[in-house]
């Protein structure tokens, strides 16, 4: 793989894990992923967990937007933010234990792709 490609992968991960985020952020969707410890992790988390989701989607921003020029890296976000919330919206309705499952490992993921592109 060249090194531009572990870099959009990177890219799609932020955009899932700034989503993924943003949903654990919301009363409905953190029942859905917290399986019943909802309310005390709730409460003490209700300002952070939004002010990371965003910077995870900024940080995503700001990758595409240096692969890729400002023009392209912003259609490229866009993509990136449509693909991942479809795919978002499609595993909290029929599996939102992978749904959690995806957004943990999506940090590894973060971390694999960082390393593989400086690698290669």
């Amino acid at each position: 793989m060249m090194k531009s490609t572990w870099l959009y992968l990177v890219t799609f991960v932020l955009a899932y894990l700034g989503l993924a985020s943003l949903a654990y952020g919301m009363e409905r969707h953190h029942k859905q992923l917290a399986r019943g410890h909802a309310s005390s992790v709730l409460a003490a988390l209700k300002r952070a967990i939004p002010v990371a989701a965003w910077a995870w989607l900024f940080a995503a921003l700001y990758l595409a937007i240096r692969l890729e020029g400002a023009g392209p890296g912003s259609v490229l976000w866009l993509g990136n933010l449509t693909a991942a919330a479809m795919l978002l919206a499609l595993l909290l309705t029929y599996a939102p234990a992978l749904a959690r499952g995806l957004a943990m490992l999506s940090l590894s993921l973060i971390l694999i792709g960082m390393l593989g592109a400086y690698w290669v």
